[in-house]
């Protein structure tokens, strides 16, 4: 379940989390995110983590299929971890964490009835203020995203051909990023933060204002997600703006 890689990593996350807990007063923290599940073990699941303030911590996993590793128990719904937790004799928290800026209402309430607290507490708002600083592994992974993001820039003009839009543009730019090594996949936390690559934005369209929670505009393609470039033609003396990732 977790690479060997990772193992002095999440033990300092966990360390972390398990600070940030006691200052909550809280037995428990159990995550069911993707990317909180991925910054505590290493990898993306259906199922859930639980950390409990004190003891090993709890993989219970729905898929995919093949995972193995001490604590890692596969559950097809979560009501299972109470009746596992009762079997085995594990406290069940008094005040128990969970994702209340993430998860639905109806899962909230799910979660909450299968371990039954006294009290519950947001995880979201603990695991947003442990994520802010960074475990050594996370920085290296930081500059060699940095190293692969300025390769990518500097092969930006080579990208630009006369006579294309903007789409032709970016559609260049983001194959050099996913050749270098860019996943495609980007995560934004927050209801009104849709976003994709990133945004090149061209002549009058930079102008053009978002509905959405950040800086950058453009009308886009289509009126489901107004943002970025929008098929503009690239002609001499055309500002352009690149703000892609990976």
């Amino acid at each position: 379940m977790i690479a060997t890689d990772l193992a002095d990593d999440l033990q300092i996350k966990w360390k972390n989390i398990r600070q940030a807990m006691q200052q909550m007063d809280a037995d428990g923290c159990l995550l069911s995110v993707d990317v909180n599940l991925y910054y505590t073990t290493g990898r993306i699941f259906s199922g859930y983590f639980y950390l409990p303030a004190e003891g090993n911590p709890w993989f219970f996993v729905k898929r995919p299929n093949g995972l193995s590793g001490e604590n890692v128990i596969y559950v097809r719904k979560p009501e299972q971890m109470a009746d596992i937790f009762r079997e085995r004799e594990i406290p069940l928290p008094r005040k128990l964490l969970l994702e209340a800026d993430e998860l639905t209402y109806n899962d909230y309430l799910r979660l909450k009835a299968v371990f039954n607290p006294e009290e519950t507490g947001n995880a979201t708002s603990l695991m947003r203020t442990v994520r802010r600083v960074k475990t050594p592994w996370e920085i290296v992974q930081f500059r060699i995203s940095a190293r692969q993001h300025a390769l990518t820039y500097s092969e930006v003009p080579a990208c630009y051909r006369p006579g294309m839009t903007d789409l032709d543009f970016q559609y260049e730019i983001e194959k050099r990023m996913r050749q270098n090594g860019s996943l495609g996949l980007f995560r934004a936390f927050g209801a009104n933060m849709d976003i994709f690559m990133g945004s090149l934005l061209a002549g009058d369209n930079a102008e053009c204002p978002s509905p959405f929670d950040f800086a950058l505009g453009g009308e886009g393609i289509n009126s489901s997600c107004p943002l970025g470039a929008n098929g503009t033609a690239l002609t001499d003396g055309t500002a352009i703006m690149v703000d892609i990732g990976r």
